[in-house]
């Protein structure tokens, strides 16, 4: 049968703490006996704490902290890269070696006061197969603008900090860039006398294109090494811009000569890259 009320021993027990937790009570209030008791406890609480903290929070936070720094880091030697890689392409634009120093039709918008500057914008590599590149006849490459530009893309040139790559031929999501070695591109090339003049089609191959000519119609000596430029005739690239030197003469036949020009700029070579309409 259930208890309803408490035992007699029940109720001794509980007069007996009360009693005893009150005069404990007094006690601590009136002397300071208890002190040394409570100020062990606060020590142990904190030291306690401080462990705890040390052994768990502290790391956690430092792995945050460290996390933070190294993605700072990695951001800021990205924007640093893309800041060199683009003074390598003003370099580029702005150096007496090639023509875009001294086309007018270049630099006629921005000449003032001796000063030169250059209206192109900064694309980004978004996408291109090496192997493709290496093998096939199809050399493509995808780029993302990275501003917008009122006459559009089409058919603009594009360089990096060695040279003219290509041109862009379409544009959807990402501009898609004809280069020169694409077995498709035509690209009308001279010697440095103005002597010599072919079409240098794209070979399939690597940073190599070809020019097909009639020795008996272009009487100037062609020598390996000898460097070749844009001449300007395409409507496409300005004339002057050095493209390569020959690698390569094949005599095919006493009517037909083939020239091997190795390009000085390889598209593999950058991810930023300036677009230029000419």
């Amino acid at each position: 049968m259930a208890r309803i009320s408490p035992t007699p021993s029940q109720k001794i027990s509980f007069f007996f703490i009360t009693a005893l937790g009150a005069f404990i009570l007094y006690l601590d209030i009136t002397t300071n006996n208890f002190d040394n008791i409570k100020n062990g406890f606060k020590s142990i609480k904190i030291s306690s704490v401080y462990i705890v903290k040390n052994l768990s929070i502290e790391p956690i936070k430092s792995l945050i902290n460290l996390s933070r720094s190294k993605n700072e880091l990695i951001q800021e030697n990205k924007n640093l890269k893309k800041a060199l890689d683009k003074s390598y392409l003003n370099n580029y634009l702005v150096s007496r070696d090639n023509i875009f120093f001294k086309d007018e039709e270049i630099i006629r918008k921005a000449h003032k006061d001796g000063e030169y500057t250059f209206e192109y914008d900064i694309a980004q590599l978004r996408n291109i197969n090496p192997n493709m590149y290496k093998c096939c006849d199809k050399h493509r490459m995808f780029i993302e603008v990275n501003a917008t530009s009122e006459h559009g893309y089409i058919e603009s040139i594009v360089f990096n900090s060695s040279g003219i790559v290509g041109q862009i031929i379409d544009k959807s999501k990402f501009s898609e860039v004809l280069l020169l070695t694409d077995i498709t591109h035509s690209l009308p090339v001279k010697s440095e006398s103005n002597e010599f003049f072919c079409n240098a089609n794209g070979s399939g191959r690597p940073e190599i294109i070809i020019c097909s000519y009639n020795p008996l119609v272009w009487d100037e000596d062609i020598v390996l090494d000898q460097i070749f430029y844009t001449s300007g005739l395409g409507g496409i690239y300005p004339k002057n811009i050095k493209i390569g030197y020959i690698k390569s003469i094949e005599k095919i036949s006493s009517n037909f000569t083939n020239l091997e020009i190795k390009l000085f700029a390889n598209p593999l070579d950058d991810i930023l890259f300036g677009v230029l309409k000419y």
